[in-house]
């Protein structure tokens, strides 16, 4: 199944049904994106009215199309979908993408079901129905109906909301993240995440995979996806709550199933849950550009002592460990503090601490075999100037290409105002990962930890 996404990622031909002239339609949108993309192949609009549209000649139905086609969006009244499915068959159409809703979303199980029976003894891949599409980053395609275009990167990301789908576009955007391809699931009739996961895990463009579920429809299929797959995976589940798991089958007609089961499961698989999308942007940013921690003793520098503080609790909560220093680097610190502080863990180079404490601290905690990630903090006391902070982390990034013991996960941490803004950009732009809570870098250098473990239970299975 695998490589039969190929072609509906990669598609040469498509055909849009449902293209409309008018602006408001979902078919118009969908027409334009394609023809907007920065990505060379034949389009062909389908509408039985039309002589035209968008500059293209239309035809009346996809089976008049000359030559193979690829891939063919779908946007027409649900009751027509079977028919526009039919003739999909009958052209070998090698993949679909069903837009219209009006499904088991609301109740229609009867008109999803007779979807399903259509394309059962075919070859046809089909995503939806009541999907926004997706868009392909990498290659600068667009088989969607939504505006929004993600930066080109490694994130694959996986939705059953459409309407989350196209917001977690725009928090990539914000973070200075770039997308692999982003993928709308729907009610998922036939393409589903497994699939999905698989065809990522084999992506030579996706590092990190990351998805909003509210149901799966092959549990077992989908922890199985998960355990094959060699790059992190991140999970959203919805529906928790008894009244979550109400609005769950209103929304794409699932039903959500046990929570708990769902935790037990992904984590025995080797997934990560995350909290909301929010978290999950948190891990897929530390992910994608740190490399994992290899054990959970963190060392911490920070110009403010309730900063570490707070830091120290975060991370004890998520059970990662805050070591004591080492003799030898407990002697590295005690030259660089004045004389009334004693170094710790956290590491306190307080308020005025500059490029040289910032970068000191941190170089010492790379080299300490005893830690195995580091968060480096700074609050706007009044007194150093944030930009030292930010060269020093930029500074360790650089090194830690060159040498071999510095390969540990850095994190950042901030608390302040507008002065840090442009700050918090310049480590953004960097592919250095900073967040503003100390939950949240708790929970990122977690997920590199958990990655850790991963990594290793995967080369014990191997050797």
């Amino acid at each position: 199944m695998t490589k039969n996404l190929e072609t509906f990622f990669k598609p040469k031909t498509i055909a849009v049904v449902g293209a409309s002239k008018d602006s408001r339609k979902i078919g118009h949108s969908a027409l334009k994106n394609l023809l907007i993309s920065d990505y060379q192949c034949k389009i062909y609009p389908i509408n039985p009215k039309e002589e035209s549209i968008l500059g293209l000649k239309c035809y009346k139905k996809v089976t008049d199309v000359e030559g193979n086609i690829d891939l063919v969006l779908i946007s027409v009244p649900a009751a027509i979908v079977p028919r526009i499915l039919k003739d999909c068959k009958e052209k070998n159409v090698k993949n679909v993408i069903i837009i219209s809703s009006g499904f088991s979303e609301i109740g229609n199980h009867d008109l999803e079901n007779e979807l399903k029976t259509i394309i059962k003894d075919s070859k046809m891949r089909v995503l939806g129905p009541n999907v926004m599409g997706y868009k392909n980053a990498s290659i600068g395609l667009d088989a969607s109906f939504v505006y929004g275009n993600p930066r080109k990167g490694s994130i694959a990301l996986i939705s059953q909301s459409g309407a989350l789908g196209i917001g977690m576009i725009y928090i990539a955007n914000n973070e200075y993240m770039g997308v692999s391809k982003i993928v709308g699931v729907g009610n998922k009739i036939d393409i589903d995440d497994d699939d999905l996961i698989d065809y990522f895990a084999n992506d030579p463009e996706t590092k990190v995979i990351g998805l909003y579920i509210e149901a799966v429809k092959d549990g077992r299929e989908f922890m199985n996806a998960i355990k094959r797959c060699n790059k992190p995976v991140l999970v959203v589940k919805a529906g928790r709550s008894t009244a979550g798991a109400r609005a769950t089958a209103s929304h794409t007609g699932s039903m959500a199933g046990s929570d708990n089961i769902y935790s037990a499961a992904i984590k025995q698989a080797g997934g990560i849950r995350c909290r909301d999308i929010v978290e999950l942007f948190d891990m897929a940013k530390a992910l994608n550009g740190q490399p994992p921690a290899l054990g959970n003793r963190i060392g911490i520098v920070t110009n403010g002592g309730g900063l570490g503080i707070m830091l120290t609790d975060a991370c004890e909560e998520q059970g990662l460990v805050i070591p004591k220093l080492s003799t030898k680097t407990f002697k590295k610190i005690d030259e660089i503090l004045p004389n009334l502080i004693v170094p710790n863990n956290p590491i306190d180079v307080i308020a005025d601490a500059d490029f040289y404490r910032y970068e000191t601290a941190t170089r010492a905690l790379l080299e300490d075999r005893n830690i195995d990630g580091v968060i480096v903090a700074s609050v706007h006391g009044g007194y150093a100037r944030p930009e030292e902070f930010t060269g020093a982390i930029l500074k360790m990034i650089r090194e830690r290409k060159l040498h071999e013991e510095f390969k540990k996960p850095i994190l950042a941490t901030w608390v302040g105002g507008r002065e840090y803004e442009d700050l918090v950009l310049d480590l953004k732009s960097a592919g250095v990962p900073i967040y503003s809570s100390s939950w949240r870098t708790a929970r990122a250098m977690l997920s590199l930890y958990l990655e850790g473990l991963r990594i290793k239970k995967d080369q014990k299975k191997k050797d």
